[in-house]
This record gives structure tokens, sequence and C-alpha cells, in this order.
């Protein structure tokens, strides 16, 4: 039986330009796009969303990517936003897609961060299980370090190059939810959607590189792919300006010569 959506915190900064709408990977919050949401805000509206399960937004057992992207839907009918653009790094990427393929009236257009609507693999559960099983004992001091046994791919990290865990995680809800984030909802692959779509990939990241724009069709026709060669996963924070310069463009774009340039 679906449930009903929560009511995601949010922080918005800038003035009364287009709205945007952030949304963050894994074990990330709101708070984790500071300088994306500064920069942004100097010609936008910018949301800076924290996900269900993370940062000051209410828990759930459920966290489907569909759950998710209820949530998004039912922020931007609350705050009454018109067709926003959204862009979402990792998870956050995800969400964004299975909002802009289950709802795509609500959405202007939207940008993914190093993720592809495809099936990874499920690399992090033990590792997760045994953190959480240490944590359990470990006095504060020494949390973090049990944390980054987790590996650079997994633990948020900042342009300055730290780790940015969110501690308000809701680490029982992702370990038992990990397999189904590490998948795109198989029946949203039949779905496809017009609105334009901008990819950007990490070039040191193995997460979409390899699979190229064909990963996003026949899904998201309008698609198209940038790679920035010096990022990872991470790529806000290995590649900040290279990343912004991007969204700039994109966000300024006349929808039809996005969807042209495709």
């Amino acid at each position: 039986m679906p449930h009903a959506p929560l009511a995601l915190a949010f922080e918005t900064t800038g003035g009364g330009g287009p709205p945007v709408l952030l949304l963050h990977g894994l074990f990330a919050s709101a708070a984790h796009w500071g300088h994306v949401a500064a920069a942004l805000a100097q010609t936008h509206r910018v949301y800076a969303v924290d996900l269900r399960n993370h940062g000051a937004s209410p828990r759930s057992a459920d966290m489907s990517y569909l759950a998710m992207a209820d949530d998004v839907l039912h922020l931007i009918e609350r705050e009454g936003l018109d067709r926003p653009a959204v862009i979402g790094h990792s998870m956050g990427g995800n969400v964004a897609m299975a909002l802009a393929l289950t709802a795509p009236w609500s959405v202007g257009r939207l940008a993914v961060i190093d993720i592809a609507p495809v099936t990874y693999a499920n690399r992090w559960a033990n590792d997760l299980q045994r953190a959480m099983g240490a944590l359990l004992g470990a006095p504060d001091a020494g949390a973090a370090a049990v944390l980054a046994g987790l590996g650079h791919w997994m633990i948020p990290r900042s342009p300055a190059g730290y780790a940015q865990f969110d501690w308000r995680t809701n680490l029982a809800a992702v370990a038992v939810s990990l397999h189904e984030l590490c998948d795109f909802p198989r029946h949203l692959r039949h779905l496809g959607t017009a609105l334009p779509l901008l990819a950007i990939a990490g070039g040191r990241s193995d997460r979409v590189v390899p699979l190229g724009a064909a990963a996003y069709r026949p899904m998201f026709p309008n698609a198209r792919l940038e790679v920035i060669d010096a990022a990872g996963h991470w790529v806000h924070a290995d590649c900040p300006s290279a990343l912004l310069g991007s969204l700039r463009r994109f966000l300024a774009a006349r929808p039809q010569a996005a969807a042209l340039a495709a």
C-alpha cells in the first residue's frame, strides 16, 4: 500500500529567479550543496533538499525511489513551484529521473551528476553493516575513523577534500534498502519523457563514462552527456568550477535549444 509523501526539510537561497531543486547523494544532506547553491542563487531561487532519512527530513523504512520522488513532488506542489529545474547527484540523480518519468509535468529540466538509470553492483552492504556494528561501541572521537573505512566512493567529500558525512543519516534504513538503492526501478525503464536532461560524469569515476549517453535512452531521448575529466564521483568536490560552468550553461539555455542539442 502506498504511503503518504513526507514533508521534506530544505534550505532556500537566492531571490526571485527561476526555481532550482538540489538533491544530494547517499549519506549527504542539503548542506553538502553549500558552494553550488550559493553560486546558482545569483540567478535562481535555490532549494537544497534533505531527502528522507537524511539531514533534518523525516524518517521512514521505505527508501524506494518512487517514494522519494513522491516526496519531492509534494515539496514542489506545497511550495507552488512552476516546473523547477532539478539537479541531483548520485542517489539524488536517480530520484530526479524517477520524478521526471512519473510526473514530467512537474519538472522543467533536469541534470544528474555521475549516475545513470541502470543497475549497479551492491559492493557496500557488508562494509556498511560492519561499520554500523562498530559504531555502536565507538566513542565520538573514533566514529569518523570507523566510517572512513567505507571508502572514498561512499563518504561525501567537500571541495576542500574533507569527508562531510551527515550524522543525521538513518543508517538502519539505508542498510536495509541499499540493494534497492543500487537498482533504478525496472518498471520505470519502460517510460519516457522529452524533458532535456544533462548528464555530468566524472572522468575518473566508473559510474557513467563506460556506459555513455546511451544509458539514458530511450527513457530520456533528449539526454546529452558531459564528462569532466579531472573529477571522480564527487564532481562538485573535485571540480566545482567546471561543474558550475556546465550547470549555468544548461540552466541558461532555452528548453527548445537544449532539446535540439541532445
